[in-house]
């Protein structure tokens, strides 16, 4: 099986120049934010500072707390005492995913030195230069998605994004575009590699988990199986922002930033040392029929400090894989909830609801919006 995974860091904070970076423009002198980084009203509503929320979030125990889900006692489990702690660790995921879709990972057997070195690898890329960062940069009017670059907003508000980021494919090797791999900090590809690798093998453990809590011990490969085709494995990239794949994992350098969206508030992540974050996606949602939970999140910037994220996205192939619900979640109480699709007519639709709403929203807010074919 072959498998295709994104390595992104993504430095958010730092506001973006028409035909540069955001680095360049943040060491500028600014005294305003430039109105095409500004967001509407609406998204900004409440938002506070980033710094602040997360001081007030963590000493206010009214605020609803992301779960910290412990998955060691099912890696290691062995006897009956230990079966015990893993089907306790099963419900807990299970929990987690239908009630949040997003939880904190303890236990995941990555080793500490090693998310040490991945993120002490990513910032000194990022403290490199800006023209030596561009020996890197990628091409995406041509095509050319790899590499270092400045993401632009895709909605129909046109609004630009406060991020650059780094992006390559690591796994299969015959994608990787190895001349946009750094050559400093000198550790930078393999760290990555090691990192890559080990969350591979965390988010197969976690759909075992996830399906033995949707379907019980005989089923435990269900998620994974309808995820991939033949000899098509998985696809894991790396970014931020709202995650619709299978699953997610965020590693962040602790700045705080992150909010999930839970029963209708924000709720900011609070820094769980040694855990990885990780979201359910919209492909767990229909494979499980809405029993899991697919979470939209936003991350705030702050004024005091840049946040630096690795984000591995875990997702099917786009068109080799047919997504419906599993069939032992459909029954006549519990009809299906989402019509036969791949994972890209998924992407698509969305994308295109996402821009329907938003001009929408702007015709409300009496806004000429012109059709463009």
């Amino acid at each position: 099986m072959e498998m295709e995974m994104e390595t992104v860091q993504v430095q958010v904070p730092l506001p973006l120049p028409m035909a540069g970076r955001v680095e360049a423009l943040s060491a500028s002198g600014l005294s305003a934010i430039p109105p095409e980084y500004v967001r509407p009203a609406e998204e900004r509503a409440g938002l506070g500072d980033a710094f602040d929320l997360a001081r007030t979030h963590a000493h206010d125990h009214t605020v609803p707390r992301i779960p910290v889900v412990d998955i060691s006692p099912f890696l290691l489990a062995e006897g009956t005492a230990a079966a015990d702690h893993a089907a306790e660790c099963v419900e807990a995921v299970r929990a987690a995913a239908a009630d949040w879709g997003v939880m904190h990972i303890a236990g995941h057997g990555i080793p500490a030195d090693l998310m040490d070195s991945l993120r002490a690898a990513g910032t000194a890329f990022f403290a490199l230069p800006i023209h030596a960062k561009e020996a890197y940069a990628n091409d995406a009017a041509a095509g050319l998605l790899q590499g270092y670059g400045s993401r632009l907003a895709t909605n129909a508000t046109g609004h630009r994004e406060w991020e650059d980021y780094l992006f390559h494919l690591v796994h299969p090797d015959r994608l990787a575009d190895h001349a946009r791999w750094p050559a400093h900090p000198p550790d930078y590809v393999a760290v990555t590699r090691d990192f890559a690798r080990r969350v591979r093998d965390l988010a197969s453990t976690l759909f075992t988990i996830l399906s033995l809590g949707l379907l019980g011990p005989g089923r435990a490969d269900a998620l994974e199986k309808a995820l991939i085709n033949g000899d098509d494995d998985l696809l894991l990239q790396l970014k931020i922002n709202y995650y619709p794949r299978a699953l997610s994992f965020i590693l962040h350098n602790g700045v705080p930033g992150l909010q999930v969206l839970h029963d209708g508030r924000w709720v900011t992540a609070r820094d769980e040392p040694g855990t990885i974050i990780v979201h359910v996606g919209d492909a767990l949602e229909i494979l499980s029929n809405g029993r899991y939970t697919s979470v939209l999140h936003r991350g705030l910037v702050n004024r005091d400090a840049v946040r630096v994220s690795w984000v591995v996205f875990c997702e099917p192939p786009p068109e080799a894989v047919r997504l419906r619900p599993l069939p032992e979640l459909v029954t006549p109480q519990s009809p299906p909830r989402f019509t036969l699709r791949t994972f890209k007519q998924h992407l698509d639709r969305k994308l295109f609801k996402k821009k329907q709403q938003q001009q929408d929203d702007q015709l409300d807010n009496g806004v000429q919006v012109e059709a463009t074919n």
